[in-house]
């Protein structure tokens, strides 16, 4: 396996019905993957749960509500 890099940015497109991810790691490398769309709404899914995205809870800066704003 190779070893873990920073990464710099994540680069997004659509293609002939396909979505192509780029991640660039600080150093320049690139790394390049094709994924379905069910692929990428379980990525989102997995990301959310990671950073614990609660749209209930206020924005501490804005002091409001993210999503569904009334």
């Amino acid at each position: 396996m190779s070893p873990i890099r920073k990464l710099a940015r994540i680069l997004t497109d659509e293609v002939h019905g396909e979505f192509h991810l780029t991640l660039e790691a600080q150093n320049g490398e690139t790394f390049q993957v094709c994924a379905t769309e069910a692929q990428v709404q379980d990525l989102i899914v997995e990301l959310d749960a990671l950073i614990g995205d609660d749209v209930d809870e206020e924005d501490d800066l804005t002091e409001r509500k993210e999503f569904g704003d009334e």
